[in-house]
């Protein structure tokens, strides 16, 4: 019982401000260049038009060893750690490839490499990392072998998984610069909270049972900023020698989740 309140106590500590706390390894695959659509306007036409341009990948001394050009040409890209200059080197998005090797030695690992961007200027480069999000699911319908329910309370669990996306990378001369994450995650849900139910007994009376449950399963999550949303589905199981009498003992259940992320680490 004392190991049921316990974990009751951590997750509505970690859960009541919605907090999804992420990520970790967050690396970036980068390309040999990036293309990007410049709108202006033609004064002799009278409208505005699009051109399609290509920023590339730059190395401050000399050209780009062969080995680390052929790899951001790839499909997959150059596996990255990616970030903005500072001050006069604001408008630089700096590239930190992550140990090339070749014939068994790791290159520029020192070199710096970086793409030049233009005022308001945005380029999107895809990453993946692994996640872990601590989420609400305020909708959640528990299949029983004769009914449905659906519960909407706190529900309170986290999403331990692996996530991909883009982060789009804005260069705004005389303003801070900006960066915007949406990525998706796949993992697995973990979760608990309190249970209230009745059952009748050997003599038909009705006895309530005051417990907790741990919810286990699956769970796809969108996000974009700060905000979470996504399913969850899985099992629930609830603890102590009168759970087996709960109608929803270990049935599927399917739910909503909602998010948001107040900080990362």
């Amino acid at each position: 019982m004392k190991k049921t309140l316990l974990t009751l106590i951590l997750f509505y500590a970690f859960g009541q401000n919605l907090i999804a706390q992420d990520h970790y390894k967050k690396r970036y695959y980068v390309k040999d260049s990036i293309t990007y659509i410049q709108k202006y306007y033609d004064s002799k036409l009278g409208e505005i038009k699009t051109d399609t341009l290509k920023t590339p990948l730059q190395r401050l001394t000399s050209s780009i060893d062969t080995t680390v050009l052929n790899i951001a040409s790839s499909k997959k890209g150059l596996l990255s750690n990616v970030a903005f200059g500072e001050k006069e080197n604001s408008n630089k998005l700096y590239v930190n490839p992550w140990l090339v090797n070749s014939k068994g030695k790791y290159i520029d690992r020192d070199t710096i490499y970086f793409y030049s961007l233009k005022n308001r200027q945005s380029v999107k480069i895809k990453f993946k990392q692994w996640s872990f999000n601590t989420l609400s699911v305020p909708l959640k319908a528990r299949f029983g072998s004769e009914k449905t329910e659906f519960s909407t309370g706190a529900n309170l669990g986290a999403l331990i998984g692996h996530s991909w996306g883009k982060t789009n990378f804005v260069h705004r001369k005389k303003l801070e610069n900006k960066q915007y994450d949406s990525k998706w995650t796949f993992g697995l849900f973990l979760g608990a909270d309190k249970l209230e139910f009745s059952f009748e007994d050997v003599n038909e009376e009705d006895t309530k049972v005051s417990t907790a449950f741990i919810s286990s399963g699956l769970g796809l999550l969108y996000s974009y900023q700060n905000f979470n949303f996504g399913l969850t589905s899985g099992f629930d199981f609830g603890l102590g020698e009168n759970s087996s009498k709960w109608d929803y003992q270990a049935r599927p259940w399917l739910g909503i989740t909602l998010g948001y992320s107040l900080f990362t680490f």
